[in-house]
This record gives structure tokens, C-alpha cells and sequence, in this order.
């Protein structure tokens, strides 16, 4: 009798044995390979968990099969630069960057302190090292892109003096401006003519004549995506549509439906896109003219017209408005200005460089 229960028992623990094992392979099933690299049905798991914490919850509120498209879509990005940083073993990050980096992305995403930040990880069932990891990706994939082209960075000193003696004619106050961006990259445009007349003026898109810079967030993202001005002539420009192309009018109507931040998660070519396009409060010294005067006779809650700059078509959003007293330490703003160009160089490179490595990397989906 004795000899039976125990078998019994260890038919059972077998069972489960079997079912939990069964249960773990599911879980960790591969739907998708990068390169050397692979991801699971867990890894997309805990993506859409990191998209949601980065978005203030906003994420969890998309519709499923877009929020998998874009959990998906971030997890090959990241895939692809593992792959590539895992031949280059000399690129190493302070563990002080990593940490200033963390609270600075906290801060973004809206939190006081680093403690707060953390006690919203544990009530999200997301660990704080899952969060460096990904941070880490970015730190390392800036510094082999510095590594690359940081001979090839040029300053214009011309450029930067003009923009400093601007801050200097408006250092007694200062609008600034609570804004989010939609950025739509390498949108296709073209010189309007008589056979497309009729759609130039259905776009309304306009072109800086002057270049300068756009934007400077007040706390910028971790690979400090940033936008210049097209120097193009100053005439009209139109939107093509074409089936490979997001449509501004499509865009505009989605984010009549869907909200601007919930647009910007799923269609915003900026590094902003994961927490809805917010750049923070952006002083008006930062902003070229077009934006500037754009911005200005937008209402609060209101957007902008879609705007034609270099590399494609942005969209800004004004949350809020406020005047600043200021008063500006020149060493300082200049340093600034030379970083903020410095950065803006090196995203473009990084931008350029991601798509040399993702055209050699091969992408594959597995059937569920």
C-alpha cells in the first residue's frame, strides 16, 4: 500500500515536473532572430512592460496588435545593436554615467527622485538592473558611434557665435514653451509644379530659408536625438504620397483619433517617440525663426502645421506656455550650444550608421 502512494506521488510531482517545464519553453519561445541574437515570447513580455514605464502607462492603453508591432519593432532595434557592439569588446561605460543616466531618464519621464523611480519599478514587477541593461545598449552604442566619427565632427564657430549673441539679446525674459514633437524621417518631398499645384496647397508645408537649430529638451534623452533646420531656398514643398510613405494628412487624422502622444509612440522617427514625443520645457532661444513664430501662434493644447525640415517632416504639440526671467552665463550657453551641435552631428552619424549595420544583419520571424 505504501509502495503505491509513494509511486503516486511520484507520478505527480513528475506531472509537474513536466508542466512547469512545458509551461517555461512556451514562455521562452523564439519568434525571432537577429543576426546572432534571439527573442522570445518573454523578451517582448518584458519590452512592453519597459515601453509602458517609460511612457508613464501611457503604452498599455494602445491598441494590442499596434503595442506588439512597437514592442517588436524597439526590440530589433536593440537586438541589432547588441549584435554589433558584441565585436567591439574595448567599449566600456563609468558605472557614474550609468547611474547619472538613470536618474536623468527618471526625471523625464516624470519622477522627483531616483527613489520614487524605483518604488514605481517594483510596483511595475520590472527590476532596476532590467533598466540599466537597456540604458547600457544606448551609452554603449553612442560611445562605439563617437569612437567612429569624432574626428569627422565640425564646428562652426560663425554659427555658434550668431546663436549666442541671440540668447544675449533676449536674456532679460524668455518665453518657453511645454512641447512634443512627431518627427517623421526620409519623407519623401518634391518642387511643386503645374500638374501639383492644387496638392501644395492642401499640405501647407513651409521650409526654414535659415538653418539653425530647432529644438534643445530641457532634460535630453540618452542618445540626444536632435533636429536642424533644412537651408534650403525658401519655397513651398509638398508631401508624395506613396504606398512605402506615411501620409501627414493620415497622421494628422491619427492623432485626431488616437492622441498626439499615442501617434508619436507609433510613428515618430525621434529618439522622444517612446515617452509620446515630450521634449520638456523648451526655452524660445532654441527654437530657429519658422519654429519660433510656429510655435508662438499655436494655442496652448493645440499643434502645429506639419513643417518640412532636413531629412523629413516634424509636428509640434504646446502643452503649456510660461515667461522666465533669465539670466544667462555666456561660458556656459556657449559650451552648450558646441555640445548641443556636437550631439546633433553624431546623431545623424549614428542614425547613418545603425542603417549601414541593419541592411547586413539578417531579420527572421518565426511562425507562431
Amino acid at each position: 500500500m505504501r509502495k503505491n502512494i509513494k509511486s503516486l506521488i511520484n507520478i505527480i510531482l513528475l506531472s509537474i515536473l513536466l508542466l512547469t517545464s512545458s509551461k517555461a519553453e512556451l514562455k521562452n519561445k523564439v519568434i525571432i532572430s537577429v543576426g546572432n541574437q534571439i527573442i522570445t515570447d518573454y523578451d517582448l513580455a518584458r519590452e512592453k512592460k519597459y515601453l509602458n514605464i517609460i511612457t508613464a502607462g501611457r503604452f498599455k492603453n494602445m491598441d494590442k496588435k499596434e503595442l506588439r508591432k512597437i514592442a517588436i519593432d524597439s526590440l530589433i532595434k536593440d537586438k541589432i545593436k547588441v549584435d554589433t557592439l558584441e565585436r567591439y569588446d574595448n567599449i566600456t561605460i563609468k558605472n557614474e554615467t550609468i547611474n547619472n543616466q538613470i536618474v536623468q531618464s527618471a526625471l523625464k519621464i516624470g519622477f522627483q527622485n531616483l527613489d520614487d523611480f524605483k518604488k514605481y519599478l517594483l510596483l511595475e514587477e520590472f527590476e532596476l538592473d532590467e533598466f540599466e541593461k537597456k540604458i547600457l545598449i544606448e551609452l554603449r552604442w553612442n560611445q562605439l558611434v563617437y569612437q567612429f566619427y569624432k574626428n569627422q565632427i565640425i564646428i562652426d564657430k560663425e554659427k555658434i557665435d550668431k546663436q549666442l549673441k541671440t540668447l544675449i539679446a533676449k536674456q532679460k525674459k524668455m518665453e518657453e514653451f511645454l512641447v512634443y514633437e512627431i518627427f517623421i524621417e526620409n519623407t519623401a518631398i518634391k518642387k511643386p509644379n503645374k500638374e501639383s499645384e492644387e496638392i501644395v496647397t492642401e499640405y501647407n508645408t513651409v521650409v526654414e530659408e535659415q538653418g539653425g537649430i530647432i529644438i534643445e529638451a530641457e532634460i535630453a534623452s540618452y542618445n540626444k536625438k536632435k533636429i536642424l533646420d533644412t537651408d534650403k531656398t525658401n519655397e513651398e514643398i509638398v508631401q508624395v504620397k506613396t504606398s512605402s510613405k506615411i501620409i501627414i494628412e493620415d497622421l494628422i487624422k491619427n492623432i485626431k483619433e488616437e492622441g498626439f502622444e499615442n501617434t508619436a509612440n507609433e510613428f515618430s522617427s525621434s529618439s522622444t517617440a517612446g515617452q509620446g514625443g515630450r521634449l520638456g520645457w523648451v526655452s524660445e532661444s532654441n527654437f530657429s525663426k519658422l519654429l519660433l513664430n510656429s510655435v508662438k501662434k499655436t494655442k496652448v493644447g493645440s499643434i502645429t502645421e506639419p513643417i518640412s525640415i532636413s531629412g523629413g517632416v516634424i509636428i509640434l504639440k504646446v502643452e503649456n506656455k510660461r515667461v522666465q526671467e533669465n539670466k544667462i552665463d555666456l561660458n556656459r550657453e556657449m559650451e552648450k550650444l558646441i555640445e548641443f551641435e556636437k550631439n546633433m552631428q553624431l546623431t545623424n552619424f549614428s542614425t547613418n550608421y545603425f542603417n549601414q549595420v541593419k541592411n547586413s544583419i539578417k531579420v527572421k520571424y518565426f511562425n507562431d
